[in-house]
Formats: structure tokens, sequence, C-alpha cells
């Protein structure tokens, strides 16, 4: 959840007050309230009295000055450099300004861009009027989070319904009616009007000649047309007379910013606000204006369902604006909370409301220190069990030498180094030579077994070599009298074959070497035994073995 956003509309008729939850992804309604305003009550009482009724104390909003407030100027630029643009606009608007810029705050929003080109709208305001809005929402209570300007916030709600092509929103108020002209779904141009449903009350009053309160119950009953949309009386002809001239006017206006006749470009005219009310006020405006008008309506919906259950959309209309600016959806950037009265940061508020959060990151980020300062004592005592390995092996395998200051590295090289000798000496399985291989051979083989061996080749741990003998059974004893030497494993006597030439057998033997501590755990037992279980034999006839054509000579 990032939070809330609460829309403050400050009508002369009735407050109104939208609260918005937003989180990544959706935007939720979580209240909608009003408070009527009594008739002659000032607008700051009103404001505490709604602040205090409607439980918003302490609260920040979102509101807007009024739109009488302001200047309003439109700004062409043949360039579209934001930080440009907002260097040019104090110069653009000082010359039609009755004060100096010390005297004002000067905020624009981009509402046209092409490829080098920017259209901006710029609002000025005096500093003596936004201090005097931020004192009243102080003086009840209140704190501002975005301190906007009536008109082009309208255009926030094309984010919660959508509003393609060219429409002119118009917020028919009490004592005003505020326009904004909108381009799929962007603020072009806005204005507001000094009229609104108030002028119709008066009227009332005064050609019936009651009190105030109950001309607007009359207004509101039974509605001020009478048959094919005639006024009920003169003054209030007159009054809805005098709003269409100034709509006409308005409207009118605005073909600059769309490059054609209003009534050809603008394809309706939305009405909202408490006056949209008014029976039959859209068949009469668009009879008199010649473009289709049409009440605000919202679409049932997830998102909706809240603003359709409150039962008076066009009446919350304009206060949803100003809380969708408070959202990461907002469609406007004008905030006149700048210099001396721009937000400051308060650690004390911020604390209270993130007060559980930050108990609770406090509790992660102990456990996390827990567990890395345990996981750091059990490495390093896993470290000191390995170094205390290493150091043993080390005294076993380099007896009298000084303990280095790296023993892993040290083992590392010390292996490395009798590798090295190993490859250079021709060092077997238990540490034996070639020549301790051959002389082994030697002495197992018994004297008088008559085996001639002819090649004999060592590669890596297996010895092989091919002989002869003039019977069958002298293979058999070779194999055995070599079996008792304990560093040869697996023994393959193969290719046996006759030889027609000298008469007896050709064989070849396979040996697997295997490793030991030394030559010398593995003597050679007395090969008299041997003979005595394989029978008499004729005596051996031992000749030097012939080196094979690449293997190692020892």
């Amino acid at each position: 959840m990032l939070g809330k956003s609460l829309g403050l509309d400050l009508g002369s008729h009735s407050i109104k007050v939208v609260e918005l939850r937003q989180n990544l992804r959706t935007v939720e309604i979580a209240r909608l309230q009003a408070v009527n305003v009594a008739n002659g009550t000032s607008e700051f009482d009103a404001l505490r009295d709604c602040a205090q009724a409607l439980g918003l104390v302490g609260e920040r909003v979102v509101t807007a000055i009024p739109g009488d407030r302001i200047a309003r100027r439109a700004i062409h630029f043949p360039f579209r450099d934001r930080r440009r643009i907002a260097q040019a606009v104090p110069f653009e608007v000082e010359s039609e300004t009755p004060f100096d810029l010390a005297e004002v705050f000067v905020d624009w929003e981009l509402v046209g861009e092409a490829r080098s080109e920017a259209d901006v709208i710029a609002t000025v305001v005096t500093r003596a009027e936004v201090a005097s809005r931020l004192e009243a929402l102080r003086d009840a209570g209140l704190g501002a989070r975005v301190l906007e300007v009536e008109g082009l916030a309208l255009a926030n709600l094309t984010t919660f319904v959508p509003m393609p092509g060219t429409r002119l929103l118009m917020d028919l108020g009490h004592r005003k009616t505020t326009l904004c002209l909108l381009v799929d779904g962007v603020a072009r141009a806005a204005r507001s009007l000094p009229l609104g449903g108030r002028m119709l009350t008066e009227a009332i009053a005064r050609e019936t000649n009651t009190d105030w309160d109950e001309a607007e119950r009359v207004k509101c009953r039974d509605g001020v047309f009478g048959p094919n949309l005639a006024p009920n009386s003169p003054a209030t002809e007159r009054a809805l007379g005098r709003l269409v001239r100034e709509l006409v006017r308005s409207v009118g206006g605005f073909e600059s910013a769309l490059g054609a006749p209003p009534e050809k470009a603008i394809e309706e005219i939305t009405l909202l606000g408490g006056g949209a009310r008014l029976q039959r006020i859209d068949e009469y405006l668009s009879a008199q204006l010649g473009i289709r008008c049409a009440r605000f309506s919202v679409p049932p919906g997830e998102a909706t369902g809240a603003f359709l259950a409150a039962g008076d959309p066009l009446r919350f209309a304009p206060a949803l604006a100003l809380a969708l600016r408070g959202t990461l959806r907002a469609k406007t950037r004008m905030n006149f909370l700048q210099a001396e009265f721009a937000p400051r940061l308060d650690l004390r508020r911020l604390a209270r409301q993130f007060r559980s959060s930050l108990v609770l990151a406090a509790i992660a980020l102990l456990l996390a220190l827990g567990t890395g300062l345990e996981r750091i004592v059990i490495q390093g005592r896993r470290a000191a069990a390995l170094e205390a390995e290493l150091a043993q092996i080390w005294s076993q395998a380099q007896p009298g030498k000084p303990m280095p200051a790296n023993v892993s590295r040290a083992l590392d090289g010390a292996l490395r180094e009798a590798q090295q000798r190993a490859d250079f000496l021709g060092i077997y399985g238990g540490n034996l030579s070639a020549l301790d291989l051959l002389t082994q051979i030697s002495k197992l083989v018994p004297k008088q077994l008559d085996v001639i061996f002819e090649e004999m080749s060592i590669d890596g741990q297996v010895v092989r070599f091919r002989g002869h003998t003039p019977s069958f059974a002298a293979v058999d004893q070779l194999k055995m009298a070599l079996a008792g030497f304990p560093h040869f494993g697996e023994i393959r006597v193969a290719e046996i074959q006759a030889d027609a030439a000298r008469g007896g057998n050709n064989f070849s033997v396979t040996i697997g070497l295997t490793q030991g501590s030394s030559a010398d755990e593995g003597a050679a037992p007395d090969p008299a035994p041997a003979a005595a279980r394989a029978g008499s034999a004729p005596a051996a006839k031992p000749q030097p073995p012939q080196p094979q054509s690449g293997a190692r000579k020892p």
C-alpha cells in the first residue's frame, strides 16, 4: 500500500471529500463525504466545521485555488526542452502581470508538443493568495499536500473514466462554472466563469419574493424549465441567457487550441458538478450551444463501484479529480506549494505513521545481524579446525621443516614438486620406479620356470609384456607367481597362441598397479613354494626383456 490521497473540493454550497487508497496497480475509492455550507457562512468557518464533522483534522489534502483568483496565459515555444521552458515562462508572463515577480508564484502545464515545439498554459497566483489558502487549512487543522488550480485538474478524471476524443468538461458549480478542454484525455485549455447555480436561485427568489433557502428548494424540486425547454420566468431566462452568452464566448476562445471551429471540433460537452443535476439542463445547453451535452457518467466496475454507490458522481467528480492528482496516475503536475510554502519533511509524523513498520524492520535487522554473526563464528571455527588439520598434514609430510604462514599453499607447492619429480623419475604405483618394477618381476619369476620375456612396456599404472613358454602350464605358474606382489592388482593373460616356428606358446600379460606405502611392504615371496605347487618344470631361461618402441626404459 502506497498510502491514501484526500481530494478536498471547497465549494460555496457544499464541501466534498474523496479519499483514495492506492497501491502499485490499483486505485480504489475509500470514502466520499460532503458537508453543506449554510448560506452566508464564510469560507474559513465552513472549512473548519467540515474538518471537524468529517474527522479530517491532522490530514494532508489535495485542494485547488479557485479559477477566479488566478491569471492564465497560453504560450507557444519553438523548443520543447522542459528546463528551458521553466526558465522562459516567468519572463513571458512578467509583462502581463500587474505584480512584481517576487510577489507571485508562476507554474505551467505542458498541453501540447511536437518535434521541436511546445504549448504550455502558464498560471500566475499571488503569494498572498497562497498564504491565505494555507492559513485557512491550518486553522481547520489540515495540511496541504498539493495546491492545484481549478480547471486543468479536471483532466485527472480521465485516469478513472476514459474520455476519448475532443470534449469540454463543464463543472457547473454554485458560484462559478469551470471549463476544461480535453483532447484525447489531455488538457489543452481551461477557464472559469463567475456564473453558476446561485444566480438561478437568486433569480427565483426575486421573482417569487421568497427567501434564499426556499428558492433553492424550488429550483432543485421543480427545475427552471417549462414546456419546450422555455425558462419558467423572465428572471431565470435572463440568468440562463447570461450563462449561455459567456459559454459561447469561452467556447469560441478555444478555437486557437483546437485549430477548427469549436462546434465542429468538440464532440461532446460533459456536465458535472452540482449544477449538472438541474432538470433538463443538458438538453437546454445542447440546443443553445449547438454541441451535444451529456451528464458525466461512471461505467460500472470494481473500481467505480463505490462511486456509483454514493449515488451522485456529478457532485463528487471535482473532488475525485483532486484526489487523483495526489496519486501516481495524475495527469496534471501544477502545484503552488513553492519556495517558503514547499512541504518539509516531518520526521516525527513519519515516525508515527510508520512506527509499527519501523519496529518490524528493526526486529528483522537484529535477526539478520544475529544470523550473520552466528555464521561468522561457525565459519571461523571451521577455518581454525581446517588450519589445524593442514598443519598436522604438513608435519607428517614435511617432518622437521618449519610451519609456513600459508599451509594450504605450501602443501599445494610440495605436491606439485613431488608430481614433477615422479614424472621425471618414472614413479608408478606404490612409489615404485621402472627399475623397481623390473627387479620385483625378476624376483617373482621362479628360476626353474621356462619363460622368455620378449617385450615390456609401462604405461601409467599398467605394465604390459609379451613372452614365450614351451608349455601352457607355465603361463598359469607365471600368473600365480606375479600375484604374490601386493602392488600388482588385476593380472590378465591373453593372446595365448601356438608358435609353429619355435614350438610352445606366445602370450601377453597386463598388470594393473595399485597404490601402497613402499616397495618394501610388498617384498616378493619365496618362489620355491610356488614352484613346488606348480610341480617340476624345466629350468627357467630368463632373458632380459626388450623394451617396446615408445615405452619407458628403467
